[in-house]
């Protein structure tokens, strides 16, 4: 598979300075355009997962590095078209797509296989090794909003769990189920470093929106979906500027969701003032 050059295209952005616009034309909200703004910041870095644009040489040189990895369209969200490999032996790969495993059994299949599935705008990237509660793995949705003129804060976080079999853990696609974090950390591998953990995640998800602040001025709502590893390290695995607000009305506790909306309150509120 030949590499694909960047193409911004469905997700092009019209920013409201034309100034800006001559500057940063081009500027897209895709997975891959938000993790190179990402990597910009030296403290972010060791936080996000080693990421390439998809072409059969960045395939091999990754399956190469870590054994497993991760494939995924640059410009969708919900899980859809998420696809892990793995090389189980000398000449071995699993594929796990959906619920669905396939063995195949040389290079030039594995390839094959990635040139039917993958669409153009596709991304590859290092597994993350997800911390579980009761075997299924999990991540984390944290949001981080502000009010017009106001800071970047953490309103709210929840563990979603993959559901049985499955490797992505949208919860309408693997029918998993969503928690609070202290749930999550208290059942999983990690359940010592509890307090450690969410203090980390709240600051890795603040100097997230703060880096990509600059680039997306008019964003004022994050999702910004995050993974605790098997030895407690934190990542960011990718940041959404719609993210779903409904999952927060699974928790018992809809306090979190009362505040989310508040600040989606006061967005359209300054909007309808202009």
């Amino acid at each position: 598979m030949n590499a694909i050059r960047f193409c911004a295209s469905k997700s092009t952005i019209s920013l409201f300075s034309s100034k800006k616009r001559s500057a940063m034309a081009k500027l897209t909200t895709s997975k891959w355009t938000k993790h190179k703004i990402l990597r910009r910041m030296e403290s972010l870095r060791t936080h996000l997962p080693d990421t390439a644009w998809l072409s059969d040489t960045t395939l091999w040189s990754m399956l190469d590095k870590y054994n497993q990895i991760i494939i995924k369209p640059t410009g969708s969200y919900g899980g859809h078209g998420v696809i892990r490999i793995s090389k189980v032996e000398t000449a071995s790969y699993e594929i796990h797509n959906g619920a669905k495993r396939t063995l195949l059994i040389d290079k030039s299949a594995v390839s094959r296989y990635v040139r039917k599935k993958a669409g153009r705008n596709y991304i590859v990237q290092q597994r993350v090794h997800l911390a579980t509660v009761k075997g299924r793995p999990f991540d984390l949705r944290v949001m981080v909003q502000r009010r017009p003129g106001g800071p970047w804060q953490v309103t709210g976080k929840l563990a979603k769990v993959a559901g049985r079999g499955y490797i992505v853990t949208n919860v309408r696609r693997s029918h998993g189920r969503v928690v609070s974090l202290p749930y999550a950390l208290r059942h999983s591998e990690v359940g010592g470093m509890s307090a450690e953990l969410t203090a980390k995640v709240n600051q890795v998800a603040l100097k997230a929106a703060r880096q990509l602040h600059p680039s997306y001025r008019w964003v004022k709502t994050m999702g910004v979906d995050m993974a605790i590893d098997k030895k407690g390290h934190v990542w960011i695995i990718e940041v959404n500027f719609a993210p779903m607000l409904e999952l927060f009305l699974k928790l018992a506790d809809k306090s979190t969701y009362r505040t989310i909306k508040s600040f989606h309150a006061s967005r359209r509120k300054q909007n309808s003032l202009r």
